[in-house]
């Protein structure tokens, strides 16, 4: 069997799925977009390298947090959910 009979769609929502933005707003949001992605990488990363120095059982529902000092710790991962660093 080719492909599916089913007409797959994806909501583009009431402006096309786009937001409209000026130019000066839609470079200035790339460029915010952009460092915030990086930073995302960058805590992923060290939280991965924080992760493989536990044990297993240490892990068993927790997750990483970032403090604000740069410092990180296993809580539990409802608790980590929905906030910035604090």
């Amino acid at each position: 069997m080719k492909g599916t009979p089913f007409k797959l769609k994806t909501y583009t929502g009431p402006n096309g799925g786009k937001q409209k933005l000026s130019p000066a707003a839609r470079k200035k949001k790339s460029i915010r977009d952009g460092k915030s992605s990086a930073v995302r990488k960058s805590e992923k990363a060290t939280a991965q390298v924080f992760r493989r120095k536990k044990t297993k059982g240490e892990l068993s529902g927790k997750d990483v947090h970032h403090s604000s000092d740069g410092s990180m710790r296993l809580v539990s991962i409802a608790k980590n959910r929905g906030h910035r660093v604090s």
